[in-house]
C-alpha cells in the first residue's frame, strides 16, 4: 500500500487560519455574552480587554502554527545544507511534513550524492590516470630483467637436469617469474592506449559466446547458472574482444568467489532512466505481495546525471551466491592490486581492467550484494543508436536453464 500523500504548506496553513479563527470568534461571542448586563462604563473596558486577549492569544496560536509548519523545518534544511557545505557528507536533510519541504529535502539530498558520486569519481579517474603512467614505466622497466632472469633459469635447468634437488627450487623459480610477467602484462594492458575498431554489436550474443567458451573449457561445470537474456537487440558500439574480457572476468571471479560451486545469475535487459532504480518484481519463489527495491549506487547516480546521459541504456547484470564483497570494499575493489583472494591466486587487475574497459565505452560498473549474499555486478552500457537491428543468437549452453526467476 501506498502511504498517503503529503499536505501541502497552504493547506495546512489554510486549516490552521480557519481553526483559530472560529475560536477567536466563539471567544469574541462569549465575551460579549458575559458583559450583556454589565454597566456600560464597566461593560465597553471589559470587553476590550477580552479582545485584546483573544486577539494575543490568535496571533500566539498563528505564530505556533507558522514555526512548526514553515519556519522549523526551514532551519532544519538550512542547518542540513551548511553542514553538507562544512564537508560532513554523511549528514542528509530530515523528511519535511509537508510536500513542499519533503520534495526540498529529497532534492538536497539526492544532489548531494550526486556531487559525493562524481567527486569520487573524479578522485578515481585521476587516480587510475596516474596509476596508469606509473604503470606503463614500471611495466617496460621491469620486463627486460624479469627476461632475463627467466632465460637463466631456463640455462641453469639445462646444465642442472642430472644434478638431485635442483628440480623443485628452478619449478618454483619460473613459477614466480611467470607470475610477474602476468602482473606485469596485466599493467600494460590497463595503461597502455590501444587502436581500436569498435562496431556495433549484440551484447547477449557475446555473453552467449563467453559462457559457452567456459563451459567447454570446463571452468563452469560444478556452477549452475541462471541466464536471463531480455535485450536480444540491444546493440552496443565497441570492440568485441574487449566485451569478451569483460565478462570471462567477472564470470571467472564469480566462479572462484563460489569456489566453482553455486549459482550465477546473468541477465540483460535494456532500461530507460525514468525507470531504472525504482522497483524490480519479485520473483516467483518469494512470498507474495514482495517487490525488491534496488537504488543505484552513487556510480551510477553520477552517470546518468551526465549532461550526456543516454535516455535509454543496456544493463548488465552478473551475480553469484558466493561470499560477497563488504561494504568497504565495494569501492576499493576496482583499484589496481587490490584483491579479495588469498594471495597468490589473483594478481588484482582483473577488475580494474573491466572497469577501465567499461568506462572507455562510455558505461559505468558497479558491485552490491545478491539476493543470495554473494556479489552482483552491475554494467551500465549507452545503447547505439544508428537505427541498426539485430536478432541475437544468444542461448546458454545444453543443459544450462534459462530461468532468471530462480535467482
Amino acid at each position: 500500500m501506498l502511504p498517503p500523500p503529503l499536505p501541502r504548506i497552504h493547506q495546512r496553513l489554510t486549516v490552521a487560519v480557519v481553526g483559530v479563527s472560529v475560536l477567536a470568534l466563539i471567544g469574541v461571542i462569549a465575551s460579549m455574552w458575559i458583559t450583556e448586563y454589565l454597566d456600560a462604563s464597566v461593560r465597553w473596558p471589559t470587553v476590550l480587554v477580552l479582545m485584546f486577549l483573544v486577539s494575543l492569544l490568535w496571533t500566539s496560536l498563528m505564530r505556533r502554527h507558522v514555526v512548526r509548519l514553515v519556519e522549523a523545518p526551514l532551519a532544519d534544511v538550512v542547518a542540513a545544507a551548511e553542514a553538507i557545505a562544512g564537508g560532513e557528507t554523511s549528514r542528509r536533510a530530515p523528511p519535511g511534513d509537508t510536500y513542499e519541504f519533503d520534495q526540498l529535502a529529497t532534492s538536497i539530498n539526492r544532489m548531494t550524492d550526486q556531487m559525493l558520486a562524481s567527486h569520487q569519481l573524479r578522485l578515481r579517474v585521476e587516480k587510475l590516470a596516474t596509476m596508469g603512467r606509473i604503470a606503463a614505466g614500471v611495466s617496460h622497466e621491469i620486463g627486460n630483467p624479469v627476461s632475463a632472469i627467466a632465460n637463466y633459469a631456463h640455462v641453469l635447468r639445462m646444465r642442472t637436469e642430472s644434478v638431485p634437488g635442483t628440480a623443485e627450487p628452478l619449478d618454483a623459480l619460473e613459477r614466480e617469474i611467470g607470475r610477474i610477467d602476468r602482473i606485469m602484462r596485466g599493467l600494460l594492458d590497463y595503461a597502455r592506449p590501444r587502436r581500436l575498431t569498435p562496431k556495433p554489436i549484440v551484447v547477449d550474443t557475446v555473453i552467449a559466446d563467453v559462457l559457452r567458451l567456459l563451459a567447454d573449457q570446463g571452468v563452469t561445470r560444478r556452477s549452475r547458472l541462471t541466464t536471463d537474456f531480455g535485450a536480444p537487440t540491444g546493440l552496443v558500439y565497441a570492440e568485441p574482444h574487449d566485451l569478451e574480457q569483460v565478462f570471462v572476468n567477472l564470470m571467472l571471479n564469480a566462479v572462484d568467489a563460489m569456489d566453482h560451486e553455486g549459482l550465477v545469475a546473468v541477465r540483460t535487459q535494456i532500461n530507460a532512466v525514468s525507470d531504472f532504480g525504482e522497483t524490480s518484481e519479485k520473483r516467483r519463489t518469494d512470498a507474495a505481495g514482495g517487490r525488491w527495491t534496488h537504488r543505484p549506487s552513487r556510480r551510477a547516480l553520477a552517470w546518468l546525471s551526465r549532461p550526456e546521459a543516454p535516455a535509454r541504456f543496456l544493463q548488465v547484470l552478473i551475480a553469484d551466491s558466493g561470499t560477497g564483497v563488504s561494504p568497504e570494499d565495494e569501492e576499493r575493489i576496482f583499484e589496481p592490486f587490490f584483491s579479495t583472494k588469498q594471495p597468490g591466486k589473483g594478481t588484482g587487475l582483473g577488475l580494474a581492467i573491466v572497469a577501465s574497459t567499461i568506462e572507455n565505452l562510455g558505461g559505468t560498473i558497479w558491485v552490491q550484494r545478491a539476493r543470495e549474499g554473494g556479489a552482483a555486478f552491475v554494467i551500465l552500457l549507452p545503447l547505439h543508436t544508428s537505427g541498426m537491428t539485430a536478432v541475437s543468437s544468444a542461448t546458454p549452453p545444453d543443459g544450462w536453464p534459462v530461468d532468471a526467476d530462480e535467482w
